[in-house]
Formats: structure tokens, C-alpha cells, sequence
């Protein structure tokens, strides 16, 4: 049987792994498996494995074939997304804007990028307090992660919290709603994350098979439902992906 890593032990290997990180982030022709040993003041043996562990997630990767390591394009691009986010926002925040006054409600756009679901940007109404949509986005417990797991073929193999009553964390329960939110052709969230909160997104393509970004709706539920059904709440949802659409194919 395997041993469990000691706190401390977990603790080293991670300060090891951020001054990889920091090493690597210096150099884009890669750096050799003793210049790490050298730097970190570590053993061959201890580098190996670590360097192992972080090609494993996708951190780092081998280059020219000679036995350098470097940061892949996922890891230096992270520092990046909040300011590419920011001027991808930007350029299509005046319909944001207009739909969030119409229907007095936040209007938010999202992005899937690997496994995870990401706040774009979103706009606020004038007249009204507006909620803010949160940073997270569950594959069981959000319009947006309904809607964009539904076109996924592969599973996503992930522990559900059960946040309310009405949360379903069930695996089975929760294919049935990425079903159902696929058959219908957007996403809704009612009140099972947030009580008297509901939202609705739907899927934005940007010319592709699959869509990769989705717009939508957080709303104080009974006060939107009040003014419109969610069936007009989707169409005015897919007029916006519509415009938005072409200008972030450029973007």
C-alpha cells in the first residue's frame, strides 16, 4: 500500500512546483532537468518525479527533443486571460448593455476552456440592482454548465455539491438535465445553487461544431418571471449570441 504524503511533505512539493514553475516561466527554449536540480537544490531522483507529476497535468513539456522542459501554452497563457477576457468584454459590451436595461436583469458572458467554465464579462442594469453571476459555473448546478456540458461527448468525471433541496447531484439525474437542457437548446438554473435566483443561458458556436461560450441571465426569479416567460427570455438570449457572435470570431 502506497504511503499518504505528510502535510509536510505536500507542502514541499509544492513550493518545489511554483519555483519550477517561476524557472521555467524564464526561458522559452526550455530548461534542463540538472538546471532545475541545480537551482532548486534538490536530488535528480526528486526533480524526475516532479517534473513528471507536472507534465502529467499539463504544466510543463518536453521541447526539441533534448531533454528540456518548458511551460506549455496553457501555463503561460493563465496570466494572460483576465486582460484578454477584459478586451474580448469590451468589444461587445454595448449589447450587454441594452439587454441588461430591457430586461432590468445581469446579462453574462462565459467561456469553456478545458474542464472549466469562466466569467467573461456581464452587464448590470441601470434601474435595478442587478445580481452578480458568480465566477463559478457547476456542470449540475448552472444554466451556463448545463448548457455547455450538453454538447460535450466526453463525461465530466467530477463530485457534485449539493448546494440546495432542488440541487441534483445524482450522475443520472444529471445526464438527464444535460439531455434535456441539449434537447431544449439552452440552460436553466432554478434556484439550485441560490434561492430565489434563476438563470438561463444559452450556447454561443462561433462558428463551430461545438459551442465554446454562452450568454445568459441571472435574475431575482420571481421578479423577471413577472415580466417575461423564459421562453422570451432565450429568444432575446440567441439574438444577442447572434450579434456578438461575429465580432468575437475576430476577436
Amino acid at each position: 500500500m502506497s504511503e499518504v504524503p505528510s502535510q509536510e511533505n505536500r507542502q514541499f512539493r509544492l513550493d518545489r512546483i511554483v519555483e519550477v514553475l517561476e524557472l521555467l516561466s524564464t526561458s522559452k527554449e526550455g530548461v534542463l532537468l540538472m538546471d532545475i536540480v541545480a537551482a532548486l537544490g534538490i536530488p535528480t531522483s526528486t526533480a524526475y518525479k516532479l517534473l513528471a507529476e507536472m507534465r502529467r497535468v499539463r504544466m510543463i513539456e518536453a521541447t526539441n527533443g533534448r531533454g528540456r522542459q518548458r511551460l506549455t501554452k496553457r501555463m503561460t497563457e493563465l496570466g494572460t486571460i483576465a486582460d484578454r477576457n477584459a478586451q474580448k468584454f469590451a468589444s461587445v459590451a454595448k449589447y450587454f448593455d441594452q439587454l441588461a436595461d430591457e430586461l432590468a436583469e445581469t446579462v453574462y458572458l462565459v467561456q469553456l476552456r478545458g474542464r472549466l467554465i469562466s466569467l467573461v464579462g456581464f452587464s448590470q442594469p441601470i434601474e435595478t440592482t442587478g445580481l452578480h453571476p458568480g465566477f463559478a459555473f457547476p456542470i449540475h448546478a448552472s444554466a451556463a454548465g448545463k448548457i455547455l456540458w450538453a454538447y460535450q461527448e466526453t463525461e465530466l468525471k467530477r463530485s457534485h455539491i449539493k448546494f440546495q433541496d432542488k440541487t441534483k447531484v445524482n450522475p443520472d439525474d444529471v445526464r438527464v438535465a444535460l439531455k434535456d437542457s441539449l434537447e431544449k437548446g439552452y440552460g436553466v438554473h432554478d434556484e439550485e445553487w441560490d434561492q430565489g435566483v434563476l438563470a438561463i443561458s444559452v450556447p454561443v458556436f462561433l462558428g463551430r461544431k461545438k459551442p465554446v461560450m454562452a450568454v445568459g441571465i441571472v435574475a431575482v426569479k420571481d421578479r423577471v418571471l413577472k415580466k417575461y416567460s423564459i421562453e422570451e427570455v432565450v429568444e432575446k438570449l440567441e439574438k444577442l449570441g447572434d450579434k456578438i457572435s461575429p465580432i468575437l470570431e475576430e476577436a
